[in-house]
C-alpha cells in the first residue's frame, strides 16, 4: 500500500539502507545527520504542505524540526554532494514514490534529480545526490 504523508503530522525519517534517522544536531543547530533513534525531539520533523502544492508525480512538502522549528534545507545552492541542513527559512522538497516498494519515500529537490541521502555509515552527514541508490529511501514513520 502507498504511503502518503499527512499534513500537520510529525515522523522519524528513517534511511532504509542505514536504518539512522535524520538528526538536527542541537550543537550547532544546522548539521543534519543520520543518529541512532533516541526519540529527541530533535529527530522528530512535522511535514507541512509547501505553498506552491502538488506537482505532476510528486507531493511537495517542507519539513520543520520539533526540536528547534527550523527547517529541513540545503547549504546553499543545489548541487550534488552539497550539505543538508537546518535552515530558518521553508525548503519544498517533491516527495516521490519509490518505484520498488510504494511505502517507501525519496525526498528531491524540486523539478530535479538531486534527492536527500546518508553515507554507508550511520552516522555520516545528509547529502544531496544525483544517484537513485538505497541510500536516498526513507521510511516515514509517525511518532
Amino acid at each position: 500500500m502507498a504511503f502518503q504523508i499527512q499534513p500537520g503530522h510529525t515522523y522519524k525519517l528513517t534511511n532504509n539502507k542505514t536504518r539512522v534517522v535524520l538528526n538536527l544536531s542541537m550543537a550547532d543547530f544546522k548539521s543534519v545527520a543520520g543518529a541512532t533513534w533516541d526519540g529527541s525531539d530533535n529527530q522528530k520533523w512535522v511535514a507541512e504542505r509547501a505553498r506552491s502544492g502538488p506537482q505532476p508525480g510528486a507531493t511537495r512538502w517542507v519539513f520543520r524540526n520539533v526540536a528547534t522549528g527550523l527547517y529541513l534545507g540545503i547549504d546553499g545552492p543545489p548541487k550534488p554532494a552539497g550539505f543538508v541542513v537546518a535552515t530558518r527559512t521553508e525548503t519544498e522538497w517533491d516527495v516521490h514514490l519509490d518505484r520498488d516498494d510504494p511505502s517507501i519515500l525519496r525526498l528531491l529537490v524540486p523539478n530535479g534529480r538531486l534527492g536527500i541521502q546518508l553515507g554507508d555509515r550511520g552516522a555520516a552527514p545528509a547529502k544531496l545526490s544525483d544517484k537513485e541508490g538505497e541510500e536516498q529511501r526513507w521510511r516515514f514513520e509517525e511518532v
